[in-house]
Parts: structure tokens; C-alpha cells; sequence
């Protein structure tokens, strides 16, 4: 058995833009996508990584934002075999990243100087393990 400690999350890429001339929407679309990098080599390295993309609207609407942010997991190691399945670091790293981002999202929109996005839990977050 393993287990995962969050090392660091950071944004690699932020970009905002706001057309006070496009009328405002109630509605906005939120996206978030990513993947999960794990080391082949577990001797040479013992982190890996969870690269989220978070966008909320479009660029043809009032409102656009696209967060890029990197998570990245000490894989701690318990015993001489490491066996690390991509449905293992989903269920114990993603949760885990995307309370992070959220965190980073009110964090960013509050620095811009717009309305804060304080979004809700992801269903990810909330999932029973």
C-alpha cells in the first residue's frame, strides 16, 4: 500500500479577460479537465503529478478565466513493491487537487478584483472512498 502526500500545487498558467461591454450572463460555463502523470521508474523518482485546466466562460462572452495548475504527490512508499494504479491516485490524488484548485480559483478572481468564485465541492471531492 502507498500513500500520497501533496507536495505542491501551483498555477502555470492564468489568463483573464473582461469585456465590460459584452452584456452579463447568469449563466456561466464551467470546465475542468486534466490527467495524471505517474512515474514508470519508481527508483528514480517518487512524485507524480495531477495537471488540472479550469475555464469559466468563453471568450465571446462578458466573462473568460482558464486556470492551468499542477499538483504534485510524494509517493510514500511502504515495503520494496510500488504498484500505483491510475484508479487508486484518481480516488486518493484528484479529490485532493481539486479542493486545491478550487482554493486557487476564489484566491485568483478575489486578485483580479472581480466577484469571487467560491465554487461548491466537485462531485470528485465528495465521492465516499
Amino acid at each position: 500500500m502507498n500513500n500520497f502526500k501533496l507536495r505542491k500545487h501551483s498555477v502555470k498558467k492564468a489568463s483573464f479577460i473582461e469585456n465590460e461591454e459584452k452584456e452579463k450572463k447568469n449563466d456561466v460555463e464551467i470546465s475542468v479537465e486534466g490527467g495524471i502523470l505517474i512515474p514508470k521508474d519508481f527508483e528514480n523518482s517518487k512524485y507524480l503529478t495531477v495537471q488540472l485546466k479550469f475555464s469559466v466562460g468563453n471568450p465571446e462572452e462578458r466573462l473568460y478565466l482558464i486556470l492551468d495548475t499542477l499538483s504534485i504527490f510524494e509517493i510514500e512508499r511502504d515495503g520494496e513493491n510500488i504498484e500505483i494504479s491510475g484508479e487508486g491516485v484518481r480516488a486518493v490524488c484528484l479529490p485532493v487537487a481539486l479542493a486545491e484548485l478550487r482554493k486557487t480559483v476564489k484566491k485568483v478572481t478575489e486578485a483580479y478584483g472581480i466577484a469571487v468564485l467560491d465554487l461548491p465541492p466537485f462531485e470528485e471531492e465528495t465521492i465516499e472512498k
